[in-house]
């Protein structure tokens, strides 16, 4: 009887080169580890009632999935007191809610330069829980039109609250736009202008035949996005810089998208004429059918 040896350095090539393979299919075949994403936004529009935004998300592996149905408690100046309770708002679909400044915090508002808001995120299915902060220093952003030798022009001026007087803000970047449906619109070549040592910046309006409401006005905005300071600010002011445009109605003037009777006339022509065509064919050939059975009957 013969026995094969086993070379032992070969086993251990062969080993180690299936090691790489086993372990791939052992990290493939885990679940990817889920990840609960909570986020804190602070906005202001026209120097009025500040807002919080919340966006709860999730992420598995390389993907971000909104997270719905989350609810969250928010806060001022304190993460969990009861006395600084803002509200509590619950995630749409999309995993967003907004929420205002109650009156009864306007004196807590007043009262300090700078606030941190809190947000605590309860746990939920396919949601942990989660804690959010955001301190902002309050601030305004003002808006108004300058003219001068280089025509219509737009100037912002951001200050912000020290003590009990407002300071101007330098070297900030604010976005002088026109307010559209599909987003904002500049209104030059400028995307965004750094504020300067009074916290002004100044913009050309250099838009052309712009389509206005119907007396021409158009909404006009500064803003100031997403701010490590301030947050997000926005003020708008309506201008009389574009055209009137005047809607009219062709509902009841014959048109391819009108009902079926202000269709246009050469289109009915067609189709009535198609009907009546293969209509006719059809009666036709009953006729010859029919005579051709009578003549047999009688043969």
């Amino acid at each position: 009887m013969h026995t094969r040896k086993i070379d032992i350095s070969k086993l251990i090539a062969v080993i180690a080169l299936c090691m790489p393979v086993m372990l791939c299919a052992q990290d493939s075949s885990a679940p990817a580890a889920r990840e609960s994403l909570l986020y804190l936004k602070y906005q202001l529009k026209n120097n009025r009632i500040p807002y919080l935004q919340v966006q709860t998300k999730t992420k598995e592996g390389k993907a971000f999935l909104p997270a719905g149905n989350v609810p969250v408690e928010l806060f001022l100046d304190k993460d969990s007191a009861a006395e600084a309770l803002i509200g509590k708002v619950t995630t749409n679909n999309l995993g967003e809610a907004t929420i205002w400044m109650p009156g009864s915090l306007a004196k807590a508002w007043d009262h300090a330069s700078d606030h941190t808001f809190y947000a605590q995120a309860k746990a939920v299915k396919n949601f942990d829980a989660m804690q959010a902060s955001v301190t902002i220093i309050m601030a305004r952003l003002e808006l108004d039109t300058a003219a001068g030798s280089d025509g219509r022009s737009l100037k912002a001026k951001l200050v912000k609250k020290e003590g009990e007087s407002w300071v101007p803000m330098p070297e900030v970047d604010v976005r002088l736009a026109v307010k559209r449906l599909g987003g904002y619109l500049p209104v030059a070549g400028d995307e965004t202008y750094t504020t300067d040592s009074t916290g002004s910046v100044t913009g050309e309006f250099a838009l052309q035949h712009l389509p206005g409401d119907s007396t021409g006005k158009i909404e006009v905005v500064a803003r100031v996005e997403e701010n490590d300071e301030v947050g997000t600010l926005e003020t708008s002011l309506l201008v009389p810089w574009g055209e009137p445009v005047v809607y009219k109605s062709d509902f009841n003037k014959r048109s391819l998208w009108a009902t079926g009777r202000k269709a246009p006339i050469w289109l009915m022509l067609i189709a009535y004429g198609c009907i009546i065509g293969v209509w006719s064919t059809v009666i036709y050939l009953f006729i010859n059918l029919y005579k051709i059975i009578k003549l047999r009957s009688q043969a």
